[in-house]
């Protein structure tokens, strides 16, 4: 008979014991293998984004790594970006990711969603003008262009008022912001500065306009005219000028001028002024020698280039011939870089004359004539102000009427400087010439130049400050 083990039955306490435990195991088991199933995934999925999808401000720059949120079991070196952004225009754009063989791709929205600054301030007019929004805004800036509108109406009575100032970019963000505006009636007329009475020579010529300003308390630009079909340069007496100034709200006033030509003793006389630029030099001295033999003088525009032939200048003075200030430098970014620095040129080119001669010169040559268009690349506007002040403080500017064309390059055929030279008929001719070292055909002219002159009746003469001015119509 065959032996059978007897089984002890399992409590309850036990066999509960036994089933967490297998509880457990299986537990484990599951977290395996979901941590292995993890695993593998992230191994094959090795870039975790922040989205697929990125809104991106406009102007702003962009570094596609702010989008990267994780990199399972590497770094940045496993991951390759490729992005086509241009932060600065609208538009959707592609970036790739690569990591370890698995590409992402994202866009990126380039939007423009941030509204315009603006700054008001108020503004006030008179019951006639057409107001612009721009009036108001004293600054408005985003990074697309702006354009100002106004919300609502605009009032066109007389009174105090709020408007808003609306500020859109191109995307249509807004901003909008209120200013004070105020009309008022405006019945005072316009007023005019700098005319004050003038005195010329019989022959001598004025722009009426020239230094004339024309303010008023609310039109930016008023309108004045001139009347001064009365003067007649060429017979002494006392005539007067007319202005007339009026504004946009049709306020009108008349102003006169009193302009007094006094007799030129000198005016029916015909005179050649020889002139001569940019010296001194040694051709200064051959000038000179011919103007002796001839018995004739000129004048002289010095600059301070060649101070070794300074000498020269005191024979121009000693021989009966004039100086004039032509610049210190001759350095047309310098002496036209401002005012101040004209004067301060001017200053120094005086001193130096005065030094070496022991005289005062108070005429004027601009380099390239009152005339010049090249001062308007340093100083829009000088030469106005130039041929004022130059007045004001005593000297006096003159340009020509007669041009010898030896500035236009070296060695100019003599018959060709002799030709020209001698084409002019004025009562009056002042000649344009150069004395520097280059211009020996110049001196090699001057005897024939003279001698058509004397043999047509003209007399040579040095200029002064009551000399007949020639002026050129200034362009800056």
């Amino acid at each position: 008979m065959s032996e059978r083990t007897a089984r002890t039955p399992l409590t309850g306490q036990e066999n509960r014991k036994r089933i967490f435990i297998r509880l457990i195991i299986a537990i484990a088991a599951i977290s395996i293998l979901a941590a292995a199933a993890v695993i593998a995934y992230r191994y094959t999925h090795p870039l975790r984004l922040q989205s697929t999808t990125v809104e991106h401000e406009l102007m702003e720059p962009f570094d596609p790594w702010e989008n990267v949120k994780d990199i399972y079991f590497g770094g940045r070196d496993d991951v390759k970006v490729h992005s086509e952004t241009n932060t600065g225009q609208i538009g959707d754009y592609p970036v790739t990711y690569t990591c370890r063989g698995k590409k992402y791709n994202v866009t990126v929205q380039v939007r423009d969603t941030t509204p315009p600054t603006l700054k008001v301030h108020p503004y006030t007019t008179d019951l006639t003008e057409e107001v612009k929004p721009e009036q108001f805004a004293g600054k408005a800036t985003d990074v697309t262009p702006v354009t100002l509108s106004f919300k609502g109406e605009v009032p066109d009575r007389e009174g105090t008022f709020d408007i808003t100032v609306l500020a859109t970019d191109t995307s249509g963000n807004r901003t909008e912001k209120t200013a004070s505006f105020t009309r008022v009636k405006d019945t005072e007329a316009p007023a005019l500065q700098g005319i004050d009475d003038v005195e010329l020579l019989q022959g001598q010529t004025c722009d009426f306009n020239q230094g004339v300003t024309v303010t008023d308390d609310l039109d930016p630009q008023p309108q004045f005219s001139v009347n001064a079909d009365q003067v007649d340069f060429t017979v002494p007496g006392t005539y007067e000028v007319t202005y007339t100034v009026k504004d946009r709200s049709g306020n009108e006033a008349a102003l006169t001028r009193k302009v007094t030509v006094k007799e030129d003793k000198n005016y029916n006389r015909k005179i050649v002024y020889l002139t001569f630029d940019d010296g001194p030099s040694d051709n200064t001295e051959r000038v000179l020698d011919i103007l002796k033999e001839y018995n004739v003088k000129a004048t002289f525009f010095v600059t301070g280039n060649n101070p070794k032939k300074n000498g020269v200048l005191k024979r121009i003075v000693q021989e009966g011939s004039v100086i004039g200030l032509h610049t210190y430098t001759h350095d047309y970014a310098k002496v036209y870089s401002s005012e101040e620095a004209y004067f301060d040129d001017l200053k120094k080119i005086s001193d130096m004359v005065k030094e070496v001669t022991g005289t005062e010169s108070h005429i004027i040559r601009f380099p390239g004539g009152s005339s010049n268009v090249v001062s308007a690349k340093y100083t829009p506007g000088l030469m106005t102000v130039l041929t004022q002040k130059v007045q004001d403080k005593g000297y006096q500017y003159f340009d020509w009427n007669c041009d010898s064309t030896d500035a236009s390059g070296n060695n100019v055929p003599v018959e060709t400087l002799v030709k020209n030279a001698t084409s002019c008929t004025a009562k009056h001719i002042n000649i344009l010439m150069h004395d520097t070292d280059a211009k020996d055909t110049t001196v090699e002219a001057l005897p024939q130049i003279i001698q058509y002159y004397r043999d047509r009746g003209y007399a040579f003469e040095p200029l002064t400050v009551d000399s007949a001015t020639v002026h050129h119509k200034v362009n800056n």
